[in-house]
């Protein structure tokens, strides 16, 4: 399989792909590979999961874990059984 070189890579994309690359326990290479697959539309896996629904996914803001974080206590308010708090 041929090699691909990429030049003048920002510092900022390839810390993004270092973290999700260690996330996932692949080599950023590989990470690498399916991101341009997907970007190319020549897979339909997602390389970061995309949540309609949670501001908690807006692109460098938060670290997976506070993702997650974010999310189990917004679940805490649908548990709530009680009016709104102005009343």
């Amino acid at each position: 399989m041929p090699d691909l070189l990429v030049n003048d890579l920002d510092t900022a994309t390839l810390e993004r792909l270092e973290a999700l690359a260690g996330e996932r326990g692949v080599p950023t290479n590989v990470l690498a590979r399916d991101a341009l697959r997907y970007a190319l539309g020549l897979s339909d896996r997602e390389i970061v999961p995309r949540f309609v629904d949670d501001t908690a996914m807006l692109p460098g803001l938060w670290h997976a874990t506070e993702n997650q974080a974010f999310r189990e206590a917004m679940e805490a308010f649908k548990r709530v059984e009680s009016g709104p708090s102005f009343e």
